[in-house]
């Protein structure tokens, strides 16, 4: 019996757009991975986020509801606190007991790996799905010690800080995000100014 593969994808999803389900289908299709769960930041380390915890975990919710095998966790919001992907992961395998897990992360984060929170137990807790990005050449993947796979994917050229930019501007987010998340956004007054 084979173990079922999940990929993770953790960030702060504010909001949840077209690229990060974009990328989530593309590695949920690539045959790396059985199911995706996409993991929203409570608190991100590196970056303040202008919605929510749970605005943010709502619009994942919204924006994956038609998609098979992706799946949506609220781990990193329940715990507390700051959000370290190695906290994530740690949880993860407890959800998930058998599972092979792998992180997903952007070519332009994989090469700072080793800077990460607690890197040698980040590097021993999973297998890194490497995605390229719009912009930037594919990384040097000599990173020691971490399980790296390479995924090129279609450029995806929309950005978090570009959608909040256009709500404030009260301009329209066709083909920005989902639907189903340009309605919560509007419906909670989201990113105006």
């Amino acid at each position: 019996m084979s173990r079922t593969r999940v990929g993770v994808l953790g960030g702060t999803f504010d909001p949840f757009h077209n690229g990060h389900l974009e990328v989530a289908c593309a590695v949920r299709d690539s045959g790396l991975v059985d199911v995706i769960v996409v993991v929203p930041a409570n608190d991100p380390w590196q970056k303040a986020c202008v919605a929510t915890a749970d605005q943010r975990l709502e619009m994942v919710r919204r924006g994956i509801t038609s998609h098979e095998s992706i799946q949506v966790s609220d781990i990193d919001i329940v715990r507390g606190g700051p959000t370290y992907t190695v906290d994530t992961l740690s949880d993860i395998a407890v959800l998930y007991p058998d599972a092979a897990v792998s992180f997903i992360v952007g070519s332009d984060a994989a090469a700072g790996l080793p800077t990460w929170h607690r890197a040698d137990e980040l590097r021993a807790s999973a297998a890194f799905i490497v995605v390229t990005r719009p912009g930037t050449r594919p990384p040097q993947l000599d990173v020691e010690g971490y399980d790296l796979n390479l995924l090129a994917i279609p450029p995806v050229d929309v950005s978090s800080s570009a959608i909040r930019e256009r709500v404030s501007k009260g301009l329209a987010l066709t083909d920005m995000v989902p639907s189903a998340v340009a309605e919560y956004i509007t419906a909670q007054g989201l990113y105006r100014e």
